[in-house]
């Protein structure tokens, strides 16, 4: 059993003894064989040849990267004359089989004629001293915990520079390893893509970028194929850099289903300026498989159209006293998400506290009942598209004013108003496989920001209202795909009714 296989069977041994909760609020999810061996791979290939390389695992879990990472080095043509590697992990349950992986290193290394040293720390990386001193590893691989951090947590004050909002752990990770790589340094890690886009990432995104190019990207499409033994329910990206001594010319992407077509993906070489946006947001897009709509037509965004979106603006547990399961003199209709559906509203739907109380007190978060278009703020994993997005056309339920409950976000027109082929034109194309496709290629969350909406490219307003024209208010979303398809010339995968 070589280095590689050892630790992850070792580490599968102690994590699934872990309740499920437990293991979440740890972020352990170990790294498979196959896919740690892809990472050292080519985080090696590129490594400028020195005595002695320095690797760091500043998550090391059950040690899988840190073992494909020496692996990897010991089978190259030209090899160091010393590998020094230090392991960081924070779960002193899995400190006994860290020291027979590293034992199992120094054997590998003798056999060899290479010396290895091995450093084990039980301590979290993000607060240790290493994280906060100068360049020195040649070599970073890592899979970090994925979970979210108060922005009070030490780890965040630890690392301002890389906080924007409210951190998510893996992001302070990305950063901090991005600053202790030595010049030529090669970079490597796994982590789910919603890293690429959105403000929470901003920070980190400018500081990795500051310091690194990117040099090659590997997407998962599927959710759950990367991790096969733990139920990790992300979309998940492999991304090797090089601790910058120039702007990259180009990225190399590839996609895979999952670990079983890893050895399948086919590499394509992308301009570094389409992947990563010259304004301040850094924005990183990833081509898919499935071949894109051509965006540079669509020249247009809400702005442009007059248009704003905004999150519903009831929080319920704050309103909870004005909410109600039954109609009463005073309340008017509250939407939540699960009223919204592809191109239609359903209201009411026997849901728990469907009306608000509409009175001064509560005024300022309701809404006209006016045209506009509500979307849902999260879409289910399984779901077929990123957006769900229904036309409300006005008046179709009851009341003068509407509750929009604070997990949908919904688009209207300030100081005007939106017709109805508007509406259902606009409806149609956020429902549609080409708006599917982009956000996908801009973000990994099942979350639909205001702010992906708002830099989303938009056709003219006269084809939305043409889209709208040519479909109802409660369209299927094949109805709605087709109109799309007709008047923009764009290729739909066409989706279910």
């Amino acid at each position: 059993m070589d280095m590689i296989s050892l630790a992850h069977e070792n580490g599968f041994a102690v994590t699934r003894e872990l309740r499920r909760v437990e293991q979440k609020q740890l972020g352990q999810f170990m790294t498979p064989p196959a896919i740690a061996r892809a990472m050292a791979v080519r985080a090696c290939s590129r490594l400028s040849l020195k005595k002695t390389v320095r690797v760091l695992d500043p998550a090391a879990g059950a040690g899988v990267l840190a073992a494909a990472a020496v692996q990897e080095l010991l089978l190259q043509d030209e090899r160091p004359e010393q590998i020094c590697v230090q392991m960081f992990e924070l779960d002193g349950r899995l400190r006994p089989i860290l020291k027979q992986l590293a034992d199992r290193m120094r054997r590998e290394g003798d056999r060899a004629g290479i010396n290895v040293k091995v450093g084990i720390r039980i301590e979290d990386f993000l607060l240790s001293d290493v994280a906060c001193d100068k360049p020195q590893f040649d070599l970073v691989v890592a899979n970090p915990p994925y979970f979210k951090l108060n922005k009070k947590d030490e780890r965040a004050s630890q690392h301002l520079y890389a906080v924007y909002g409210q951190p998510n752990i893996y992001g302070l990770f990305m950063a901090a390893c991005s600053r202790v790589l030595n010049p030529g340094g090669r970079w490597c890690f796994i982590t789910p893509r919603s890293w690429t886009n959105g403000p929470y990432f901003s920070q980190a995104r400018r500081q990795m970028l500051l310091r690194l190019h990117i040099d090659a990207m590997h997407v998962f499409e599927s959710r759950q194929d990367h991790f096969t033994d733990d139920e990790v329910l992300q979309e998940a990206m492999i991304t090797w850099a090089t601790a910058r001594s120039g702007n990259a010319n180009a990225i190399e992407v590839s996609t895979s289903a999952g670990i079983r077509d890893l050895g399948e993906s086919v590499l394509h070489t992308v301009p570094a300026c389409e992947i990563i946006s010259e304004d301040a947001h850094n924005i990183i897009s990833l081509p898919m498989q499935e071949s894109l709509p051509e965006t540079r037509s669509f020249q247009a965004t809400l702005a442009s159209h007059g248009l704003k979106i905004s999150t519903g603006p009831v929080v319920a547990f704050r309103a909870a006293h004005h909410l109600s399961g039954v109609p009463k003199p005073a309340t008017v209709p509250l939407l939540w998400m699960q009223h919204v559906q592809h191109m239609r509203i359903s209201w009411p739907i026997n849901k728990k506290r469907e009306h608000i109380t509409a009175n001064a007190e509560t005024a300022w978060m309701l809404v006209p009942n006016a045209n506009m278009i509500v979307l849902r703020r999260f879409s289910p994993k399984e779901d077929i598209r990123r957006i769900t997005a229904a036309p409300y056309i006005g008046g179709s339920i009851p009341g003068n004013v509407l509750g929009l409950e604070n997990h949908t976000n919904y688009i209207y027109r300030p100081g005007g108003l939106i017709n109805a082929d508007e509406a259902k034109g606009l409806a149609a194309f956020l429902n549609s496989f080409y708006v599917d496709s982009y956000l996908r290629r801009v973000s990994g969350n099942t979350q639909v920001n205001a702010a992906d909406l708002r830099g989303l490219p938009l056709p003219s307003l006269s084809a939305l209202i043409e889209i709208g024209r040519r479909i109802s208010a409660a369209s299927t979303l094949m109805q709605a795909d087709a109109a799309v398809d007709h008047v923009l010339g764009v290729r739909q995968k066409v989706g279910v009714a």
